[in-house]
């Protein structure tokens, strides 16, 4: 039996497969194998067996065999097309998820190498306020300016620092102070209950009227609020400015044409506006009623959380704020809101106050100081 499965793999080759192998009853211990292999060409030969022919009986047997297994034949080489055709469709299908499987890897061992040098930056800005996610892309921008051929260097946090200052450093936007007589007269100050926006309102006033000897006027639209109009009167007789109530687009209009000359004119509101539309909706009409320009101060406080100033710039966005003005920084444990202020807001900074001092409590914003509050160094 060994010697003829010999002779099938010489004759058919050595991918000949053996469909049958059989001792004949005789006494020479002849035996029978039926195989079948491929031509040059990979086509199926039909099966043969090799050894001695000893009968027309025998040879009638083969190629009655020949005939039984010719479907069988066409059969195995369908499938062994189907087998090679399925193995080059594997191979293409598998072969680039372990190129990208091998470039994640790549990749996450990179990222869990800067993690590792860069994490003491990431939680430093979070504990100093700043949104997790906001937090996550400022350092992987470093890790980007930086590059790993960097990071076995001694001093690699401070360059990290650095780079992180300078890159707060043109995304903080600053706008500067209130200039009467450019675009706008007419300066609005919105935001929510107890932010600040009468104290606020009141140290401009101040600085404007006794500081730069402006002509201005002060104007109140919260009626909403026990002592709100009693509060911003007693500020303007103590600035010597008049004061005027406007809860009514005619009421506003007319103190527009009285005081037609003035150099400013600096609109108090309501922090009701910030939960309730219909106030919101009024609001927008007693400042429609000026007839002219509004420059619009969005105030939020320092202490705010991130949902809470989300909130607020949602909702004051449709007095279309240009400026906001961020106050209690005295009051704030954690000055890395300034940033989330910034990126919810997209609005540059005009001033920020710390106290209720007026009108000592109040400073121009600058991109420096700004930073400095964020990275918790001197400015």
């Amino acid at each position: 039996m060994s010697e003829a499965l010999r002779q099938t793999r010489r004759v058919l080759g050595a991918d000949a497969m053996i469909v049958s192998a059989r001792n004949l009853d005789n006494p020479a211990g002849i035996v029978e194998v039926t195989a079948v292999g491929t031509d040059k060409g990979g086509r199926m030969r039909p099966p043969v067996s090799p050894g001695p022919d000893k009968s027309s009986e025998s040879h009638d047997n083969r190629e009655s065999l020949s005939v039984t297994l010719e479907p069988l034949m066409e059969e195995i080489a369908s499938l062994r097309r189907m087998v090679r055709e399925m193995r080059k469709l594997t191979d293409e299908a598998i072969l680039p998820g372990f190129n990208d499987l091998r470039t994640l890897i790549i990749e996450s061992s990179r990222e869990q190498e800067a993690g590792r040098l860069l994490g003491p930056l990431y939680t430093e800005l979070v504990d100093t306020g700043v949104m997790p996610d906001l937090a996550r892309d400022l350092v992987r921008a470093v890790e980007l300016e930086l590059g790993l051929k960097d990071i076995d260097r001694r001093d690699w946090l401070s360059l990290a620092r650095g780079l992180l200052r300078d890159m707060l450093s043109k995304q903080i936007k600053i706008a500067g102070p209130l200039v009467p007589g450019g675009p706008a007269r007419i300066f609005s100050f919105v935001g929510p209950s107890g932010v600040g926006k009468t104290t606020t309102m009141a140290k401009l006033a101040s600085r404007m009227a006794l500081s730069e000897g402006l002509d201005i006027v002060i104007i109140t639209t919260d009626t909403y609020r026990i002592g709100s109009v009693d509060q911003a009167r007693r500020y303007s007789e103590l600035i010597g400015v008049p004061f005027v109530v406007a809860d009514r687009p005619e009421t506003m209009a007319a103190a527009l044409r009285t005081y037609a000359h003035v150099d400013a004119l600096l609109i108090d509101t309501p922090g009701r506006a910030f939960e309730n539309e219909e106030v919101r909706e009024h609001l927008k009409e007693l400042l429609a009623a000026t007839g002219e320009a509004v420059e619009t101060h969005l105030l939020t406080s320092a202490t705010h959380s991130p949902a809470q100033q989300a909130a607020i710039a949602s909702r004051f966005g449709v007095f279309e704020p240009s400026r906001v003005i961020v106050t209690k920084i005295d009051e704030s444990m954690q000055p890395g809101g300034l940033l989330n202020i910034v990126k919810m807001t997209e609005l540059p900074i005009s001033y920020m106050t710390g106290g209720q001092r007026v009108p000592e409590d109040i400073e121009v914003a600058r991109c420096g100081k700004v930073v400095s509050l964020l990275l918790g160094v001197e400015a």
